[in-house]
């Protein structure tokens, strides 16, 4: 054989193993996504960004959050007060982002908990709505007009959250599943 070919042949042996390589691991990976679609245990926890919890009892326990009840007499927060408690644009997105992950864990739950699937739904039409009310605060900050102008929205999203984040635990514990003290922390 000649120098040439023998590069060819070098060449191609290096060309087939890298497609081989790359096969593998697109295969691989495809494979673990089917077994855990959310992701597994630690990955979820990962997901979660931390939020002042304390913050969020005390803008969801606010009366005004509580569209249900009228307390006229009761004084409520101001809206730079639920702001600030929230920490602002951050505290949004966060609690955005987290509601999301939220739902996640309920369906990881789902595989062990069958009853956990009307929670998850629950949990994911909770998530949409708190999407909206998000979507409304972020357009009345575009505007130009500050947030306090959308206040409602914001403690509504908080007090939907917040609720959000018990029935998760609630779920964990009722099914006394593995992590529960993980996700008490991460919460």
């Amino acid at each position: 054989m000649t120098i040439r070919n023998l590069d060819f042949f070098g060449f191609l042996f290096v060309f087939l193993a890298v497609i081989l390589g790359i096969g593998t691991y697109y295969y691989l990976r495809n494979r673990r996504r089917q077994l855990y679609p959310y992701g597994n245990w630690d990955e979820l926890l990962k997901r979660l960004a931390p939020l002042d919890h304390q913050n969020l009892e005390r803008i969801a326990a606010d009366p005004t959050a509580l569209a249900a009840q009228d307390n006229h007499w009761v004084e409520t927060m101001s809206p730079e007060d639920i702001w600030r408690l929230l920490g602002g644009m951050r505290g949004i997105e966060v609690m955005e982002k987290n509601c999301s992950v939220l739902v996640d864990l309920v369906f990881y739950v789902q595989q062990w908990y069958p009853e956990a699937l009307l929670i998850a739904e629950q949990l994911r039409l909770n998530a949409r709505e708190v999407e909206w009310h998000i979507g409304r605060l972020k357009a009345t900050a575009k505007s130009g007009r500050p947030p306090a102008a959308a206040a409602e929205y914001l403690q509504q999203a908080v007090a939907i959250y917040f609720q959000m984040t018990r029935e998760v635990l609630a779920l964990y514990q009722q099914g006394n599943l593995p992590g529960l003290a993980d996700l008490q922390r991460a919460l």
